[in-house]
């Protein structure tokens, strides 16, 4: 019997010898989170999602671009949108942008038609109960329109209970409701119970009612159909055109390897479905869709059993996303993890002469590496070869300069300018020309790479 017991705690002892060498040495374990180690278990061994991940920010991220007073301003949200369209010169993507605009332009013609025809009612009405908070309401507005409603717009691009916080703090604040009502519901419910029934009773007739209630459906579904627009029109559901990824299948199985890893997951933003195959609003949905990306082709309309088209959109880990965001992009930080990996000592963000920072400095077989990294946007080819050239040129006057001062004196120093363009042929090309119009060693040992090749 005590054999029998002490066999399994032999072979942990065992297993906690074999591994000593890899439980002492900590280093990597400690200074990357386990969500970290494993979306970049995934990022080395799959190709696509390198390719995905080592897009720019404003590529890769659902970004919005708001202008306010001639100020133009750009926030990335942690949200990928998985659509089975793929590009905007599809004629889906078009059936469905006509669709959700004539149905906006409908919406706004009943919403016009019948406020025109109870505006002498609702005039007297709001000078009535509304008359103060009016006033000050259109006030504050021809004073800074932009602060008002600045909170609304953005949150209406964050989320759905955002914009209904927003909405609802502005209402109260000029007192139309009262601190008691939180949330569209409530306001609803206020509306047909309180304000309604009580207070107008005597002027509005059940007709009236039902008008009023009809208004209210089509701004609720100009609001859906806005968020809808900002799901199809966003630069993010064009990813699948930057990678290498030729077809929709494979993208669901990476989206799905990044789905089971917990590296996306499903988000609380409202999802969009819609069969292109029926006449317009047959069968057209807003729903919470939590679900594995591979079983998203799986959904056909219930009426006519074809294909639905969608646009679902998963929210990135909220450590990824902090990575992606930032000013170097993740390709600082996946050199770092490599760096790491390869128990090689290295500095970050190092400042000289005041005005030179430098991203990366390490040490390699008697060479040191000066690392400047930079992410571009792939959709400008068309200037990537100037900027390409620009910036490994930069690189390498500044570190002449920080020679010249005295630092690196006795070092063998490489500038390498790390990038997330795979094309070669233009690297290569970028790098020939650089070399034959400065002749000095430092410019013909200049490297543009990518992490791949580090």
């Amino acid at each position: 019997m005590q054999q029998q017991t002490a066999y399994p705690y032999f072979h942990l002892i065992n297993y906690i010898y074999v591994n000593f060498a890899f439980l002492k040495n900590e280093t990597n374990r400690t200074k990357m989170s386990v969500k970290k180690e494993i979306f970049y278990n995934v990022f080395w061994k799959h190709k696509g999602a390198r390719n995905l991940f080592l897009l720019s920010k404003e590529e890769f991220l659902d970004t919005k671009t708001f202008t306010i007073d001639k100020d133009t301003t750009s926030v990335s949200f942690p949200r990928i949108i998985l659509s089975n369209i793929q590009n905007k010169d599809e004629h889906l993507f078009g059936q469905i942008k006509f669709r959700t605009e004539t149905q906006n332009i409908k919406k706004e013609s009943l919403i016009t038609e019948t406020i025109e025809k109870y505006t002498p009612i609702l005039n007297n009405l709001l000078e009535t109960k509304f008359g103060k908070s009016i006033q000050t309401f259109l006030k504050d507005l021809e004073v800074d329109f932009a602060e008002m409603f600045s909170p609304l717009i953005f949150a209406l691009f964050t989320s759905e209970k955002e914009f209904e916080k927003k909405s609802i703090e502005l209402l109260q604040k000029y007192e139309f409701i009262g601190k008691h009502i939180n949330t569209f519901s409530e306001l609803e419910t206020y509306f047909q119970r309180e304000a309604i029934s009580k207070n107008f009773k005597n002027i509005l007739s059940e007709q009236n009612l039902l008008n009023l209630f009809e208004i209210l459906k089509a701004v609720k579904d100009i609001y859906v159909n806005e968020v809808y627009k900002g799901l199809y029109n966003s630069n993010q559901v064009l990813v699948s055109s930057f990678h290498d990824i030729d077809n929709f299948e494979d993208r669901l199985n990476l989206f799905s390897i990044l789905y089971e890893s917990e590296i996306i997951s499903g988000s609380t933003e409202d999802s969009f479905i819609e069969c292109t195959n029926c006449p317009p609003a047959t069968y057209r949905g807003v729903l919470q869709l939590k679900t594995d990306p591979r079983k998203l082709r799986e959904m056909k309309c219930p009426i006519c059993n074809s294909p639905l088209t969608f646009y679902v959109p998963y929210e990135l880990d909220k450590s990824i996303y902090e990575i992606v965001k930032s000013k170097d992009g993740l390709i600082l930080d996946a050199l770092l993890v490599k760096l790491r990996n390869g128990n090689l000592g290295f500095s970050i963000n190092q400042v000289f002469l005041n005005d030179i920072e430098i991203d990366c400095i390490y040490k390699i077989e008697g060479m040191l590496c000066i690392v400047e990294c930079k992410m571009y946007k792939q959709n400008t080819t068309s200037k990537l070869e100037s900027k390409l050239k620009e910036h490994l040129t930069k690189l390498v006057n500044d570190i002449l300069r920080i020679i010249e001062s005295g630092k690196f004196k006795n070092e063998k120093v490489k500038p390498i300018l790390l990038v997330n363009i795979s094309d070669n042929n233009l690297l290569n090309q970028v790098m020939n020309e650089v070399k034959n119009n400065n002749s000095h060693e430092l410019f013909q040992g200049a490297k543009i790479l990518t992490i791949e090749q580090i």
